[in-house]
């Protein structure tokens, strides 16, 4: 006899306990270093704006099959850059991103990983930067996506160093805080608050900043050891076995895990605040987080398909 009655819940580990013993605090001002085009001097200069980029894109024409995916960046680059003409703070004037790509948050400090850092950057740059390569239908809308990514590094030894996922969501929230890019009344935050019933820090933020990527010491070191092919359309072999972390920053630590489809809790996969996401697929994943807004309804990553 088997029974039928609802699946016992999946309990959640508690959050990481040194938070209480070393609690972060409200906010954290990193000293923040930029990769990629988006973040060099004087570039938001040379940045179109979407009717140049239309308009350029109608005189270049349509070449090649309408039904190939690389149509998709002009889409991907209007959802990434959905916030850059937004009153975020909501005093009349115009905050938003001019640039796009997630913050890079980094937990590991010994000698080979500070070494290998800039490199393991600099190839995820160069991965992104490939991605769009490949989008040559809509090339106009694909250049200037690579001439507007900026990944802001987050490190400080001290603070961050082996940090659990649960400290890095909490620095990157200080940290998200300290950008001031919500309403001075606070009011979505407060409403969450009193939503979740917690007094958490989630200030409220661009999309961009609604997960971060966490480098550890194996990731900096698989990212800085890529050696990239000629063939742009190598890279889904070399890339394919390669991801980083992502995390959540809204995650709320919750007793129980999310069991939508009732799995046995014995196999069941569930959400827990982080996700790997295949390096390949990062621009596609970061752009339609503007359409879902919550890590956990993507879950599992993984699943996304490559240009």
């Amino acid at each position: 006899m088997t029974s039928r009655g609802p699946k016992p819940p999946i309990l959640l580990p508690p959050p990481d306990p040194t938070l209480k013993s070393r609690p972060v605090s409200q906010e954290r001002h990193f000293l923040v270093r930029s990769f990629g085009d988006g973040g060099l001097p004087d570039a938001q200069q040379n940045f179109l704006s979407i009717e140049e980029l239309k308009k350029q894109q109608a005189d270049a024409g349509a070449i090649g099959n309408k039904r190939s995916v690389e149509v998709d960046a002009k889409c991907l680059y209007e959802l990434l850059m959905e916030d850059e003409d937004t009153d975020l703070s909501e005093d009349g004037l115009i905050t938003g991103e001019k640039t796009w790509g997630p913050t890079i948050v980094v937990t590991a400090y010994s000698d080979k990983a500070s070494k290998d850092l800039d490199q393991a950057i600099t190839n995820l740059v160069e991965t992104i930067r490939r991605y769009f390569l490949r989008c040559p239908q809509t090339a106009t809308f694909a250049c200037e996506a690579v001439k507007r990514l900026e990944l802001k590094v987050l490190q400080d030894k001290g603070l961050l160093e082996n940090a659990s996922d649960d400290r890095v969501r909490e620095e990157f929230n200080a940290y998200v805080r300290t950008l001031r890019l919500f309403p001075a009344d606070l009011r979505w935050e407060k409403d969450a608050q009193r939503w979740h019933k917690d007094n958490l820090n989630r200030p409220s933020a661009p999309l961009r900043y609604g997960y971060c990527i966490l480098l550890d010491e194996e990731t900096i070191g698989t990212l800085a050891g890529i050696s990239f092919p000629d063939d742009l359309n190598s890279d889904k072999r070399l890339l394919k076995d390669i991801s980083v972390k992502l995390v959540d920053r809204g995650w709320r630590y919750p007793e129980e895990a999310d069991n939508r489809y009732g799995h046995d809790p014995a196999v069941a996969e569930v959400y827990r605040g982080t996700d790997m996401c295949p390096l390949l697929d990062l621009p596609l994943i970061c752009a339609d987080y503007h359409n879902w807004q919550h890590l956990d309804d993507m879950f599992p990553l993984r699943e996304y398909e490559s240009l």
